[in-house]
């Protein structure tokens, strides 16, 4: 274990892309304590960013949390909420709040998203996030499938929008980490774990420095 981020406390939010094994759950957890830090995750599958403040039950498809990198069980299959993001900060004291979220609140399979609802989204979140740190890491590629309609277009278009929305968080553009094309899926947008091990590996090596800055008493705001 390196004590790079010894000392530091990060909690994750987001998607199905932090809820199943072989996910960013898996990667980024792991990567992120044998650099020292102690990293808290929670998966809602589905979710949208508002649902973090005010929590909405999704469908069903998951719900996980792990701290540091303890063993990961089976999801919870049950329709779930996800916790209220201030109670997780009065709970665990973060230095840093990373959010995973774009392709939930992208629209795939429709001709548009809408702008002014996802900005009440991310500012929703962001506002109850406040004064703690954060990194808000944007949707990466995907493959295009009948069932979710994710095209390269569309994930471009989120990624370029988010980075205009998530401020005071640092942005992290997964479109900007890997190629177009490169990642593998098993159904449109959930990568494969091969996949999910570049993206995460990636994603760490840009939130490292980060992580730094506010270890060193730095600001992430822009």
């Amino acid at each position: 274990m390196s004590a790079l981020l010894a000392g530091l406390t990060l909690l994750i939010v987001g998607d199905s892309h932090v809820t199943f094994k072989d996910s960013l759950l898996s990667i980024l957890p792991d990567e992120l304590t044998r650099q020292g830090a102690r990293v808290v995750a929670y998966g809602v599958c589905s979710s949208q960013a508002a649902d973090w403040v005010v929590p909405n039950p999704n469908n069903g498809c998951g719900a996980a949390q792990r701290v540091d990198d303890e063993p990961l069980g089976p999801p919870n299959m049950q329709p779930a909420s996800p916790p209220p993001i201030a109670s997780l900060i009065d709970k665990w004291h973060p230095n840093v709040v990373m959010v995973v979220l774009g392709d939930t609140m992208a629209s795939y399979g429709q001709e548009s998203f809408s702008r002014e609802w996802v900005d009440q989204q991310v500012k929703t979140l962001t506002y109850t996030i406040g004064k703690t740190a954060c990194i808000w890491v944007g949707p990466t590629w995907g493959q295009y499938s009948p069932r979710y309609g994710k095209t390269d277009a569309r994930a471009t278009e989120m990624a370029a929008f988010l980075k205009g929305e998530v401020a005071p968080c640092a942005y992290i553009d997964g479109t900007a980490l890997m190629k177009p094309g490169t990642v593998q899926t098993i159904d449109g947008i959930h990568a494969t774990p091969a996949s999910y091990k570049v993206w995460g590996d990636l994603i760490v090596n840009a939130t490292v420095p980060l992580l730094q800055k506010v270890k060193d008493g730095g600001t992430l705001t822009p």
